[in-house]
């Protein structure tokens, strides 16, 4: 089929969609950040389902949860980055959860199990170039660019409140941001992590043609996202708020569009 885009845009796909997390917020935010610049044409999707749609995508975002392709779309994702295609992936992206053992309840919040993170879509890991395996407990932390990379460049350290992740890389990478920190994982089966090791924020992979962008920090829960697990919390804005991190976006969105770099 032509391709019937008007001349001189770039298509994003947008897939945000799980669980425990706000994601009308997070669309809202990367929806405003993607329509910045009116060359961008963004469809939305909740899923890998839509393939046509990944097929005709220059530029992948995803803010997910338990969200994976399987079968002919795994396929596809893989055909995306290997033709050229540019993945930001944030927060949950690189996250795969299942609930073990008997019930927990961690601060109000009643758990069918311990938090577990098992390597069940392996292929789809290897393609964003990491995989989640625990947090700490929510909390501020400072993020610092330890790279060159324009998404970084010239950034000065900033801090966040979010969920201090715990990566394991897969294959070859570049990190762009990073951070430190020890402490419990309550809720987790794997920790606690205690080694004052740099912890990894920002993950650049390279596939094909294409490369993969997974950034760490992200976090959001509205006031019901935890149903059925607690009826109410304070909700959780995350580093939505914080003008370092919107930059990253910013740029990030920049990059995978292949705009230049206009880092301010």
């Amino acid at each position: 089929m032509e391709d019937e885009r008007p001349s001189g845009t770039v298509r994003a796909l947008l897939l945000v969609g799980g669980n425990f997390h706000d994601f009308d917020m997070v669309r809202r935010r990367l929806l405003a950040a993607l329509g910045a610049d009116e060359r961008i044409r963004t469809t939305c999707t909740n899923g890998f389902h839509d393939l046509d749609a990944l097929k005709a995508a220059d530029f992948l975002l995803t803010y997910t949860t338990n969200i994976f392709p399987e079968g002919e779309a795994l396929a596809e994702l893989e055909r995306f980055l290997a033709r050229g295609g540019r993945w930001l992936a944030i927060h949950g992206s690189a996250a795969y959860i299942e609930f073990s053992g008997t019930e927990v309840e961690i601060g109000g919040i009643k758990l069918p199990g311990l938090t577990d993170t098992p390597d069940r879509h392996p292929a789809y890991m290897d393609l964003l170039g990491c995989r989640f395996i625990s947090h700490l407990a929510l909390q501020p932390f400072t993020v610092r660019s330890v790279s060159d990379h324009p998404i970084v460049a010239g950034l000065p350290p900033f801090e966040v409140v979010d969920e201090p992740y715990i990566l394991e890389l897969r294959g070859e990478s570049e990190i762009l941001l990073e951070s430190r920190y020890t402490g419990d994982a309550p809720g987790y089966v794997k920790g606690p992590w205690l080694e004052d090791l740099p912890r990894p924020q920002a993950v650049l992979h390279r596939h094909g043609a294409g490369e993969a962008l997974f950034l760490a920090p992200g976090h959001s829960c509205g006031r019901y996202d935890l149903q059925p697990f607690i009826a109410e919390i304070e909700p959780q804005v995350g580093p939505w708020g914080n003008h370092v991190f919107l930059e990253i976006i910013r740029r990030a969105i920049r990059w995978g569009a292949r705009m230049p770099s206009d880092a301010s």
